[in-house]
């Protein structure tokens, strides 16, 4: 019938009505998928409260026609208004939990008028029916067996947009007054993208693939998986990108691990411009509910495409994936192949967030405060909808992509900022990364390393090594170690000395070596690619002598004024 209705209608879009309720969105999401519309879902996870009072302020008049949970009486309840029963389901929300606009199945409605009608609908005779007479939820409803349209005095030559535009309803326009941004920051323009870039040595036959497998946690990780361009060919995006996702496929399936196991992954390109071509390709590999992703744009080896890292779980006691593509004034649908957030047992991922505006999928406009107050908006409503008792408390490892050196220290504010809203003290680790472009020209990116079961109390300790100055950060689940040069910094040897002195921090060192995945963000116009992962590699062999090594991922970064790499370890 939506074929029809497709082609004959000129049909867009389906609206769903889905508040809470994961089966309704997902089928209307699932049948929009399929037949190339737009699921559009305003009211998933708003506030009920608010929202039921938004429905009467717009006059919609409907009444309840069905009751069945503790708390409904259905000779007190059932006929009456939304506006009239409003009152007594605050009490009984307080009370019992009880869902304000029913999503729980509390109470069903049935409406009569609205500002979209050209008639209203009169019950003329009606019949109570018994369903079941338990004593503390008895079920009932209201058997509607005569009615009849009846005139309004409206002008219904108005159009639909007409009538309803005026209402007080929530509106994407309004985002600015929701963040709550004291001023606006105009100091830096919208699009930031650095375009004097470093050139970076090609990676030639440099192996940068690693691999840490573990068989008793049926866990994988995996840096390192490049896809090298050649030539200039029409094809040869596509072309190196399958190579890189076949690659990558086919190590999953050496450890016995299939692309449906993968939880998690990082995309790092050369050029953002390429991204669409890239993603193309990418799509055809994930199905249903594919991993999170966070993609970003690195200063790469001039003759890699891009670069992934991922990490995959075949077996867990707990897995959920969230993959949310209906359009609402929640946060942004995933219209791509990727997923809000994963969580394999404790560990949840959050996929990197960037400003666009949930209802409309455009990029905020505002500056640098309002995409990173958005950004982190999206992050904890993702956080809430997969746990509501998650807060930043729980966040093990934040990751803030940002676009400008400058940017760094504002989004540090602004996470600083969450911190106190929750009350908390000690904040989580936290790194800043320079980069040269994101997705939508946005000007940050935020993505979430989170534990769901235990609080997650982090030391920060400040170190003056011989040649670097050092600062580390750990919790329980990540270690951040941050090496800045000090005036004597030797400018030879410079990657040599600068591992060498980390790992003579023997305290140190040792709280590392537990890590699974190393990511490395390091400065690429004074440390090259190459140095870097000889260094990490014999490093690591030294110290792992091959037994459970971890992956290593290397995230080439701009200057931010200070730091010369973060070795992050999850």
């Amino acid at each position: 019938m939506l074929i029809i209705l497709q082609t004959s209608c000129h049909v867009e879009g389906v609206s769903v009505g889905a508040i809470l309720s994961d089966y309704q969105r997902v089928r209307v999401e699932n049948v929009c998928s399929r037949l190339g519309l737009t699921s559009l879902a305003y009211l998933w996870r708003r506030n009920q409260s608010e929202l039921l009072q938004e429905m009467i302020d717009s006059h919609v008049h409907a009444i309840i026609i069905k009751v069945a949970a503790l708390g409904l009486d259905p000779q007190k309840h059932i006929g009456k208004t939304i506006a009239e029963i409003q009152p007594h389901m605050k009490l009984m929300k307080e009370k019992y939990g009880l869902n304000v606009c029913g999503e729980g199945g509390e109470y069903e409605t049935f409406t009569l008028d609205c500002p979209l009608f050209n008639k209203k609908i009169i019950i003329d005779k009606s019949e109570m029916v018994n369903h079941s007479e338990d004593a503390f939820a008895p079920v009932s409803y209201l058997n509607l067996t005569k009615l009849h349209l009846e005139d309004k005095s409206i002008d219904t030559k108005l159009s639909q947009f007409d009538r309803v535009k005026d209402l007080p309803m929530m509106r994407s326009c309004n985002i600015h007054s929701e963040l709550r941004i004291e001023k606006l920051d105009q100091d830096y323009p919208l699009t930031t993208k650095i375009t004097e870039q470093k050139v970076v040595p090609p990676l030639q036959d440099l192996q940068v693939k690693s691999v840490n497998y573990d068989e008793e946690a049926s866990s994988l990780w995996l840096g390192g998986v490049v896809a090298k361009i050649t030539n200039e060919d029409s094809d040869a995006i596509e072309e190196s990108t399958k190579c890189a996702m076949e690659d990558l496929k086919g190590t999953l399936e050496d450890h016995q691990f299939l692309l449906k196991d993968v939880v998690t992954v990082h995309l790092f390109v050369a050029d953002m411009s390429l991204f669409g071509r890239i993603n193309s390709v990418y799509k055809t590999y994930f199905g249903l509910n594919p991993p999170s992703r966070v993609c970003v744009e690195a200063c790469l080896p001039s003759d890699l495409l891009f670069q992934m890292d991922c990490y995959a779980c075949s077996r867990c006691d707990f897995r959920k994936t969230m993959h949310v593509q209906g359009q609402s004034h929640w946060a942004p649908a995933n219209i791509g192949p990727y997923s809000q957030a994963g969580q394999i047992d404790k560990n949840m991922y959050i996929a990197g967030q960037i400003p666009l505006v949930p209802g409309t999928m455009r990029m905020i406009v505002g500056g640098f405060d309002v995409q990173c107050s958005l950004s982190i908006r999206h992050a904890m409503r993702i956080l809430d909808a997969m746990d509501s008792q998650i807060t930043p408390k729980d966040v093990k490892l934040a990751v803030c992509y940002v676009t400008h050196a400058n940017f760094a220290p504002l989004a540090q504010l602004q996470w600083e900022k969450i911190y106190k809203e929750y009350k908390i003290e000690i904040k989580c680790n936290a790194v800043f990364v320079v980069v040269p472009a994101l997705p939508k020209n946005a000007m940050v990116e935020w993505q979430l390393f989170v534990n769901t079961q235990e609080n997650t109390t982090c030391s920060h300790t400040r170190l003056q090594l011989d040649d670097f100055e050092m600062s580390f950060s750990e919790n329980k689940d990540a270690v951040v170690c941050s090496v800045s040069k000090s005036k004597e910094s030797p400018n030879s040897d410079l990657v040599k000395n600068l591992f060498l002195q980390v790992m003579n921090q023997d305290d140190i060192w040792q709280k590392m070596t537990n890590s699974k995945m190393f990511y490395i963000y390091f400065d690429c116009s004074q440390i090259t690619y190459q140095d870097v992962f000889r260094e990490m590699k014999s490093l690591v062999n030294k110290t792992y002598r091959g037994n459970h090594a971890p992956a290593i991922a290397l995230i080439p970064m701009f200057q931010d004024g200070h730091h010369l790499i973060h070795l992050c370890g999850i």
